[in-house]
């Protein structure tokens, strides 16, 4: 039934606009606008815009947001140029006057709104450099420059209806998307430069580790050293392995759950964004001021709890990691308030750092043991891993460290140092 009422809308229009702008066209939707002119289709966009922009306005003025001024000049700007302006519409139409005096009316607020998006690119840009291996940058900022563009063009849409055909606009627009996605396929952008005045490094994390992962009974189950790798970017090591062949996917590591933070000596706790790391085996690190980790006591409480305190010395920045077994859980602890907050996946990080000539960290926890032993699970009921970071003085480098910084590319900027992980189970 609709189909006969709506044709001789959709029809009329291919004849002064082309048949792709008639598919497209919501004058279609509406039975009303039968025969409509264009400038009256152009008014009706304008008003759609302007509605937009009030809703966007009533709802951020609603909830006590201070950015309510952004959508405030969107509104009052085009609404007073479109009024003033009226007269010069109906007379003349959409003619070079007209256009002209338009866009001088809405200088001020485009202005300010692309300044806006411009300080939004200038904090994003480079966060997205060091966003992890999870985060894909490209998809972010197609996002930033797809929403720039549907605000900037909300009142502009209207000079599209006015126009005598949408052929070369089209045409034009295809293009320079054709041309841009070829030359992005092709890998002609590379991402990174040394240039000083305009650098874009690619940002690495290089760790000289010697990892020991003790049993339920104290004595060492495993041990092993390398430098482990991470890159702080989607791109991972793509663009490295070309320049150092020796860290490619074959010695890409995989989290192993059953240990602290995956058994690594992470030194933030973003493992969640960074999924992808490399391990080169290494010869094994001695610094000359050792982690020294011991068990102090272990009780049972009265109200069924296990209290356990430990007292650690070592380097000026570490790092404690808590994963309770299945079944058990923290239940109070001596960091901060006293409550345990856990991170990700039900593990605790918590970083401890001195000055020079510090005494012993003393910290104790209690954990509520599981109701019944999992079989597939680990001995015990919780695993305790700690780190130490040696982040300068002679405890900072390797000869296998150094080495290895100097085969970096210049446009890469890698931050290193050496660290240990040790890992208990009680």
């Amino acid at each position: 039934m609709c189909l006969p009422l709506l044709t001789p809308v959709c029809l009329s229009v291919p004849q002064r606009q082309g048949f792709f702008h008639a598919l497209a066209d919501p004058a279609c939707l509406f039975l009303l606008l039968q025969g409509v002119r264009r400038l009256e289709l152009g008014e009706l966009y304008f008003d759609v815009s302007l509605l937009l922009w009030c809703g966007a306005m009533v709802y951020l003025t609603a909830n006590g947001l201070c950015s309510a001024y952004v959508p405030m000049l969107m509104v009052a700007f085009p609404l007073t140029t479109k009024l003033l302006l009226a007269r010069e519409f109906q007379l003349r139409g959409a003619s070079v006057k007209y256009s002209v005096l338009y866009q001088l009316g809405l200088a001020l607020p485009y202005v300010h709104f692309m300044f806006l998006i411009w300080v939004v690119f200038e904090i994003f840009t480079p966060i997205l450099g060091r966003s992890g291996t999870e985060i894909p940058p490209d998809v972010v900022l197609a996002t930033l420059v797809t929403l720039t563009t549907l605000f900037l063009s909300s009142f502009f849409l209207h000079f599209i209806y006015l126009a005598r055909s949408t052929k070369w606009l089209l045409a034009g627009l295809g293009t320079v998307f054709t041309v841009f996605l070829v030359l992005v396929l092709c890998g002609l952008f590379f991402p990174y430069t040394a240039d000083p005045s305009s650098p874009r490094p690619k940002r690495v994390f290089l760790q000289h580790t010697t990892r020991t992962f003790h049993g339920l009974d104290g004595q060492v189950k495993s041990r092993d050293s390398g430098l482990w790798i991470n890159s702080f970017d989607y791109t991972g090591m793509q663009h490295i392995t070309p320049v150092i062949p020796e860290i490619n996917d074959t010695i890409r590591t995989s989290c192993q759950e059953d240990r602290p933070f995956c058994g690594y000596p992470w030194f933030l706790p973003v493992k969640f964004l960074v999924k992808k790391n490399w391990y080169l085996p290494a010869p094994e690190v001695f610094p000359k001021s050792p982690i020294e980790f011991q068990l102090l006591s272990k009780e049972q409480t009265k109200w069924g709890t296990v209290k356990i305190t430990f007292q650690v010395k070592g380097p000026s920045h570490m790092s404690l990691y808590l994963r309770p077994h299945r079944g058990a859980s923290l239940s109070s602890w001596s960091f901060g308030d006293g409550i345990p907050q856990y991170h990700l996946d039900g593990e605790y990080f918590i970083f401890y750092s001195h000055g020079l000539d510090a005494p012993a960290w003393n910290f104790w926890f209690e954990i509520q043991p599981p109701r019944e032993e999992d079989p597939s699970g680990p001995e015990g009921m919780i695993s305790v891993a700690i780190s130490s970071h040696y982040f300068f003085g002679e405890d900072q480098r390797t000869v296998q460290l150094d080495d290895m910084l100097q085969r970096f590319p210049k446009w890469a900027f890698p931050s290193s140092w050496v660290s240990t992980y040790h890992m208990y189970r009680y």
